[in-house]
């Protein structure tokens, strides 16, 4: 009761003072938009979570000769507004709606009630594919901001995925007067707006007249929620570490040793091809590249991940060897999962690639006491598990 009096003389203060009939209908009118912005965020927040957890579900073992799954994977978009997401995506069906049912979601909306859309980057969509696809794969939408910050796949941290709430039908900015029926409602320009930077209902992959956020005006109210290609690699390498620690756990009664690792110059370790006996060998005890095993000394008896086959298997298909690190002990192995490449780090020949320095940082050589006066001195990126 004390909090509604004092709440209650605040309003008759206002009253008094003359400018509060002003001042409460701005707040009135204030509080619908807020609410629709709040509902349309939390429905964007989800939509990425959703995507995510998409991008990140279990692969197991079995044997894969073509079009594989693999960590990073997107559902193409929902073409035709069933909420499923269409079977496959060429160069001209990559911006849609989002698929919610295939994204296990219910039926979410923005704040104005219309459901979201949603581009895929063409690197990540899971049909067709195209490999490799791993954490050095950049994203190639770019976002344009009115406010001054962007994602740009000429600098290297475009997007992978962006998610579009299209909010109230307007005019847009070019004269086109938005109509929202079951004749339109497959038409990107009946819910997609455009402004100086570009046209969200025209985007472009890979190009400068990709997807633009601006704030909201009576031409333009798309909030747009970029999917960053960092975002999505932190996840893929979590899951590469899941896969590995369950190939390389072992479960016999008298448990074998693990190989050494296959040294970090052997060039032979490198790329997304199918590894033949005499590659890529174990070499050294300290941290190198996971070894191609012909002895099958690996604690489980079938070791498709690690095969280096790349007929069946998404880890050797996605060149996921070339980043992956490994140190071996008597009692367990640590494994490191380098991350996107920084500023400064070259990967491109195969003497870079030779370099620790290419693909770690300073302190996460720290952890396993290697020492490298190459390594870069930022945060790092890396994943590691023991």
């Amino acid at each position: 009761m004390k909090f509604q009096g004092g709440i209650i003389a605040w309003i008759i203060l206002l009253l008094l003072s003359g400018i509060g009939g002003v001042v409460l209908q701005a707040s009135f009118q204030h509080q619908p938009r807020q609410a629709a912005l709040h509902k349309t965020m939390a429905a964007l927040a989800l939509a990425q979570q959703a995507l995510l957890a998409y991008a990140n579900q279990p692969l197991g073992s079995t044997p894969c000769d073509m079009n594989c799954p693999r960590p990073g994977d997107l559902p193409c978009p929902d073409r035709n507004n069933d909420g499923d997401a269409e079977s496959s995506c060429s160069n001209t069906a990559r911006v849609g709606r989002l698929p919610w049912k295939t994204l296990g979601l219910g039926d979410i909306r923005d704040g104005s009630g219309e459901r979201l859309w949603y581009a895929v980057a063409e690197r990540y969509k899971n049909n067709p594919r195209k490999s490799p696809l791993n954490s050095d794969t950049p994203g190639s939408w770019i976002v344009r901001s009115a406010e001054g910050v962007s994602w740009d796949a000429t600098q290297g941290n475009a997007v992978v995925a962006v998610i579009i709430a299209p909010m109230q039908p307007l005019v847009r900015e070019d004269g086109w007067a938005q109509q929202r029926d079951i004749a339109s409602s497959d038409l990107a320009k009946h819910y997609l707006d455009v402004s100086e930077l570009g046209d969200n209902a025209n985007a472009v992959e890979n190009a400068d007249d990709g997807f633009v956020q601006a704030s909201a005006s009576a031409h333009f109210n798309d909030v747009v929620w970029p999917v960053t290609a960092t975002t999505m690699h932190r996840h893929m390498q979590q899951q590469v570490l899941a896969e590995l620690k369950r190939a390389l756990r072992c479960t016999l009664n008298s448990c074998v040793s693990f190989p050494l690792a296959a040294a970090v110059a052997d060039s032979s370790c490198l790329g997304a091809g199918t590894l033949s006996r005499g590659q890529c060998l174990p070499a050294t005890s300290g941290l190198g590249r996971l070894p191609l095993d012909a002895g099958a000394h690996w604690p489980l008896a079938v070791q498709h991940i690690l095969d280096g086959d790349a007929r069946h298997h998404w880890f050797q298909q996605n060149g996921w060897r070339e980043l992956v690190f490994y140190q071996p002990g008597s009692l367990r192995a640590t494994l490191v999962v380098a991350g996107e490449k920084l500023p400064l780090q070259m990967r491109t020949t195969e003497t870079e690639k030779s370099s620790l320095a290419a693909y770690l940082e300073a302190s996460t050589l720290q952890k396993l006491q290697i020492p490298d006066v190459n390594a870069l001195a930022v945060p790092s990126n890396d994943s590691l598990e023991r």
